[in-house]
Order: C-alpha cells, then sequence, then structure tokens
C-alpha cells in the first residue's frame, strides 16, 4: 500500500485539571510505533501566548514535514480555550487564528480537537480555508466524549497517511472515516471542509 507520509504537529492544553493525566500523546505514540511511523511533535500549552509562541514554530522550514496540525484543547464554537477558561484574554477566536495562519497553510491539513470548534456557517468556514490556504480542515461540531473522540482522531490521523494531501485526497479520507466509522461520525458531528 501506498503511504503518503504526513507528520503532526500538535499542540495540546490542560483538559481536566493538574491532577489529570489525560493527553492525547499516547495515539501519537501508537502513530509512531505503527508500521505506518508517523512523526511528530507534541507541546503543552498553557496559555493564549503560548500558543501563538507555537503556531510561529508551525510555519519554520524544519518543521515542513509536519503537514497536519492537531489543535487538541477545550473549544466552543469557533473559539479555542487553551488557557484559564474564566479569562477572556484567554481565548482565541477563530479570527485572531485565521490572522495568524493568513496566507501559510499552502498543503497543510488543520484539525481541531475540541467541542464544537467548527460549529459555525460554511460561508465562515470557506472563508478561513481561503485566508489559511489551507487544503482542508476538520473537527467535531457537537459535544464529544473525551476518549471516543481521541479514538476517533488517532483512526483519522491514520487514514490521512494512506492519501495524497489534496482535495481529492481530503475526500477520500472524509469518505473512508464515515464508511468505517459511522456512528462516531454522525454522534459527534464530525466534519471535514475542503478547500476547492
Amino acid at each position: 500500500m501506498l503511504v503518503y507520509r504526513k507528520g503532526i504537529f500538535c499542540l495540546e492544553s490542560e483538559w481536566f485539571g493538574l491532577r489529570s493525566t489525560v493527553s492525547v500523546r499516547p495515539a501519537l505514540e501508537l502513530l509512531r510505533a505503527s508500521d505506518y511511523h508517523v512523526a511528530y511533535i507534541h507541546r503543552d500549552v498553557a496559555t493564549r501566548a503560548e500558543l501563538e509562541h507555537y503556531l510561529r514554530k508551525w510555519f519554520q522550514e524544519r518543521h515542513t514535514g509536519f503537514e497536519v496540525l492537531w489543535l487538541a484543547m477545550h473549544s466552543r464554537r469557533g473559539l479555542l480555550l487553551p488557557g484559564d477558561m474564566r479569562r477572556p484574554d484567554e481565548k482565541m477566536h477563530i479570527d485572531r487564528l485565521e490572522e495568524i495562519l493568513a496566507g501559510k497553510c499552502r498543503g497543510r491539513f488543520i484539525h481541531f480537537g475540541g467541542c464544537r470548534t467548527i460549529a459555525m456557517p460554511p460561508a465562515r468556514i470557506r472563508r478561513f480555508l481561503r485566508a489559511t490556504g489551507a487544503v482542508g480542515i476538520s473537527g467535531f461540531r457537537e459535544e464529544v466524549d473525551w476518549t471516543e473522540s481521541t479514538l476517533f482522531e488517532s483512526a483519522l490521523l491514520l487514514e490521512l497517511q494512506k492519501h495524497p494531501m489534496t482535495a481529492a485526497g481530503l475526500r477520500a479520507v472524509r469518505n473512508r472515516m464515515r464508511r468505517l466509522r459511522p456512528i462516531e461520525f454522525e454522534e459527534s458531528g464530525f466534519g471535514m471542509h475542503v478547500r476547492t
């Protein structure tokens, strides 16, 4: 089978408090240890400033092989919550993310790993894709169970290795995920949007 290797650049925030050991890192380790040998970079982010810092690192030439950005953090509709959710200045609106990523995501894919991030009008998502240049984005439109969604995301990240980073390749990934995991696909409101 042909493999289209794509490294994963994962930025993860704290999920359930300081005593929790919950992390997507074991999912990344599984992908790296698999016969697909998926390379990854994982960084913890606790503030909006750290999120912005690592997003800028993603664009450095040495990270060009990491075409998939996985934003594994709490979120709401069009809003990332990397830090203290009680503080408005720690939230990152999709407009600010679009500003940071503007014109820099050619040949790249972004997965939003939080609840309801992409529960936005299709026109707003199309604007984000046009502005950033990303081939596509994915995420959930509903509230999701952390463990179940992480298992689903692991399958998604694996499926991305089997297809080229093109509009046709991403549509094939979306169709495979719908066929292989129909219940999770529907219940999570999973969506994958491809730039045309």
